[in-house]
Formats: structure tokens, sequence, C-alpha cells
């Protein structure tokens, strides 16, 4: 596929959404572009998985260490520090000698996500597995969410959603009709803190969390620790409101914070905006 440079030069600058938007509107583009596909994942939900990753986010987390996941759109990244500067260059992910250039978001029809998730069956089955949607964020794009994980049902597949639960409360209502299991992420406790760490407030998170309580719905809830972000009071106050609802210790996650991702800012054009990783 080759890519000519005025595309690659618009694609410089990351076409973000706007963090405050209204969640109850739907997005712009319904159909996600996919990220990417993980087998043979571990840490995804029970057993042996396979996670498919779409491409949107109404978030934006300074410490994201996906930032090629934000803007729903189609994106073409350059890894300078990869780039040996040939003469020929024809700016193709497939033929770049180096792998210098990434296009970030490809279309999949559900059927060909079904079928790739058929392919790792008797993994599945020997280890309680499954089929995990990630992102990005999935329930932006929840009603073709919604539609992925029937066709999966409908296979025989056992289903995970790893989600922020920043949704409309119908999102939320849909999938527990889908859903085997929800890795919810929950980032801090103090609603302003939050808005000044991801761009939006936490309250419909908050109220999303109860109805997956409320529903006896199967949770493991991961929280992200950034040293001097959310960690000490805040993460103390996550955990006091989490046993609050009955959500049991086995079911706390805390998750350590890497910055591995800043080369992705510098190659998306993006402002690195990831914390310093404290040793």
């Amino acid at each position: 596929m080759n890519i000519n440079r005025r595309l690659f030069i618009g694609s410089g600058i990351a076409a973000g959404i706007l963090p405050n938007m209204l969640i109850a509107k739907d997005p712009v583009i319904k159909t996600p572009l996919m990220l990417d596909t993980k087998r043979m994942a571990i840490h995804d939900g029970p057993g042996i998985r396979t996670t498919f990753f779409v491409k949107g986010c109404p978030l934006k987390c300074i410490w994201c260490h996906n930032p090629e996941s934000i803007s729903p759109e189609r994106q073409i990244a350059r890894f300078k520090h990869l780039c040996q500067k040939c003469k020929k260059c024809t700016m193709d992910e497939a033929t770049c000698p180096t792998r210098a250039f990434k296009v970030y978001g490809k279309p999949w029809s559900i059927e060909d996500l079904v079928k790739k998730a058929l392919e790792d069956t008797p993994f599945y089955k020997r280890t309680g597995g499954g089929i995990t949607l990630s992102g990005g964020e999935p329930l932006y794009f929840w009603q073709w969410a919604y539609k992925f994980f029937s066709a999966c049902k409908e296979a025989g597949l056992s289903t995970c959603l790893d989600t922020s639960l920043y949704a409309p409360p119908i999102a939320v209502e849909k999938m527990l009709e889908v859903t085997d299991m929800w890795l919810p992420d929950f980032k801090a406790f103090d609603d302003g803190l939050h808005e000044k760490l991801t761009g939006v407030s936490n309250k419909i998170i908050k109220k999303n969390l109860e109805r997956l309580v409320a529903a006896n719905a199967k949770i493991e809830v991961r929280m992200l620790v950034v040293p001097n972000h959310n960690d000490g009071e805040d993460l103390k106050a996550r955990r006091a409101y989490l046993k609050s609802l009955g959500i049991a210790e086995t079911s706390m996650v805390e998750l350590e914070y890497l910055d591995y991702a800043r080369s992705k800012y510098l190659a998306l054009g993006m402002k690195d905006t990831m914390p310093p990783k404290i040793k």
C-alpha cells in the first residue's frame, strides 16, 4: 500500500477527539478501524484469549501508552530513529526495510474478526479462554461492539470487555446481554483529579460501575498507579470505594506504570504527555 507525501504530512498531527464530548452522542465513526490483534493473550481475562483493539477513545489520559488509539481516524507514524532516509522512499509500511513507517487503523468486518478468533478455539476450550475487546475505548462504538459480541456468542465464544466505562448507560445495559466478563479501568476516585488526568469526569464511570455490580456481572477492576498522580490517598480512596460496592480484594488489580510509548508520540507528531517513570 503506497502512501503519498501529502497524506503522510497531514497525518502527523493526531486528529484527537474532544475529551469533554457529550457521551450520549454517537461517535462520528460508528464502525471502528482496528489497531491490532493479540493472539495467545494471558492477561486480558481468563484463560488464553484473542484480544482485538479498536481505534478511537473519548479520553485523553496523560499517561496513555497507546496514543495511536485515541483518534478514530487512520494515522501514519514515522519512527525517525528507524528511518535510514532511503533515496527512493516509497512511504510504504509493507516494503520499508527498517519498519520506520506504521499505518494505524485498518478496516475489519465482524465476520472476519470472528473467523480470526475461531482459529484458536482449541486453546479457549482447554483454558476457559475466549475473545477480549479492548482499545481505544470499545464502548465509544457500543452499537458495533454489541453486534460483534452477539456474533461471537453465536459462534460459541466467551466474551470479555476491557473498558473505561465512559459511555452512556444504555451502552452498558446492552453489553450486559452479551458480555461474560468486564475489565473496567478505574483511573482516579476524585472527580476533579480524574478530569485533570483524563480530560473527562468520572461521574458516569462510577454510575456504570455500580450498575455492573447491581447486575452481578463478573468484574476485574484494573487500577493503574502513576506515582505523584493517582497513587497515595487517591489509590486508597479507589480501593475503599470498590470495597463499599462489594467488590472483593481479589477482583482489584493494581497495574504498574510504564513509559515505553514515547517513541509513538514522536512518530505520530503528538505532544508527549507521559509523566516520567520514577525509579
